[in-house]
């Protein structure tokens, strides 16, 4: 046989070896709801990853393969925020490659899908968060660092479902308390790497979208600030805030607590807190089967999809797993004095790229708080304070410091690959490929 006939029997093997290895229990035959003109041209995988030795907790993800070249582009791993909030909302609303707008409960082609050029996988962490298993009770009981941990083990075992992936570029995104999840996940996969140097996880950066990471600048203290630099409150609240919070210094006193709490029930009662320019959605009295709804949000597209049984199916949901929520309670206790901007200094040293962006509408973690922690870190300034631009039109703003770049969304509100979802592409786009946005 000669050299080039070898050569071509192997490589056939070895795409043979790829194409079985991944999960065919996982693979999602026939989405539902599909536009008929508009065929899959990538498989969808769904199913769990387990969580040894956790008394039943087990993650669900979601993989998408990427529409380009799936053997070579990097992996994307997505997680929403919360703590408790589904992923499967990014995958329904954001980035995914079939989204539902605000208005409507048909699914629509994305052309904005971030697996135009890579892989996405969607996991719903923590361990109850929507189709994923809680197993003991005594697991709704959780912390950031408890969830750091399962994340990692998720990882642990997607890796091991599909080694096809293993070698790839793999980056962490995540938007709102996935603040605290991607950093946190991506320290401990770096702790990790330097013990099993012959093992190691490909990561090579994280981004996330309006984050929470700081609560000292990212919650009552950043919403404030917000509220009065948009015009949403006039002169007789901002003097109350003056007076009563020492000058913006002092957000913990009772004073402070009754001018701000006065101010976000009965001021804000009708606003959409996630998109202060955006509409606000009725409820309509609709009560899900377990769990909440974020306030204002278009829910109702998801429920009906997700609550539906062929679509559960579909995605392979053993009868035995609770119906979907967006968003649960958990017994949940988030570290408010360290957050997770304690590693960031370590994830910078590590060379790792990292991205901040952040919608200019948004109260939930507003950008004036994520600009107020990155500068505290006192990092070096590359690139100064400019725009960047989608269709010849400005976008937004940015910053290069040295080992980190924060990013500004014009118009932007909480999820910024909902509402701007040009934007985001651009943004997803940039950071894979290195280069400013």
């Amino acid at each position: 046989m000669r050299g080039e006939e070898i050569i071509n029997r192997l490589a056939g093997l070895i795409l043979i070896s790829v194409a079985l290895s991944a999960p065919l229990a996982d693979l999602v035959k026939n989405q539902p709801g599909l536009p008929a003109e508009y065929p899959a041209s990538f498989d969808t995988y769904s199913g769990y990853l387990d969580i040894p030795n956790s008394d039943g907790k087990s993650l669900h993800y979601v993989l998408v393969e990427s529409q380009n070249n799936p053997a070579i582009d990097p992996l994307i791993l997505w997680m929403n925020g919360g703590p408790g909030c589904s992923s499967m909302a990014g995958f329904v609303y954001e980035h995914g490659p079939y989204v539902f707008t605000d208005e409507t409960t048909v699914l629509l082609k994305n052309q904005w899908s971030w697996n135009t050029n890579a892989s996405v996988i969607y996991l719903e962490s923590p361990a109850g968060t929507g189709w994923s298993l809680l197993g003991a009770s005594s697991n709704n009981v959780t912390d950031d660092e408890i969830a750091a941990h399962d994340n990692l083990q998720a990882i642990f075992q997607f890796f091991k479902k599909f080694p096809e992936y293993k070698n790839h570029d793999f980056y962490i995104s995540g938007e709102s308390y996935g603040g605290i999840y991607v950093p946190t996940l991506a320290y401990n996969i770096l702790m990790y790497n330097s013990y099993s140097p012959h093992n190691s996880i490909n990561l090579k950066g994280i981004i996330i979208g309006n984050p929470y990471v700081d609560d000292s600048t990212d919650s009552t203290s950043g919403l404030m600030k917000l509220l009065w630099s948009h015009a949403l409150i006039d002169y007789e609240w901002y003097n109350k805030l003056v007076a009563d919070c020492d000058n913006f210094n002092d957000w913990d006193s009772v004073a402070c607590n009754n001018v701000t709490d006065y101010i976000q029930l009965s001021l804000l009662s009708n606003l959409n807190f996630y998109n202060i320019y955006g509409n606000c959605f009725p409820q309509n009295g609709f009560a899900p089967p377990r769990g909440i709804i974020p306030p204002c949000a278009g829910w109702e597209g998801s429920f009906q999809y997700f609550l539906n049984q062929t679509v559960r199916t579909a995605f392979n949901i053993p009868d035995s797993v609770p119906p979907w929520a967006f968003c649960i309670f958990l017994d949940y206790t988030e570290d408010l004095v360290h957050g997770s901007l304690y590693v960031f200094p370590f994830l910078i040293r590590s060379g790792l790229r990292i991205w901040v962006y952040s919608g200019d509408c948004d109260g939930g973690t507003p950008f004036i708080g994520t600009r107020e922690w990155i500068s505290s870190l006192n990092l070096p300034i590359k690139q100064k304070y400019t725009s960047w631009y989608v269709e010849d039109q400005v976008a937004g703003f940015y910053i290069e410091y040295e080992g980190l770049t924060f990013i500004t969304v014009k118009g932007g509100g909480h999820n910024i690959p909902e509402w701007k979802r040009p934007e985001a592409w651009h943004i997803i786009m940039s950071f894979l490929n290195g280069i400013s946005p």
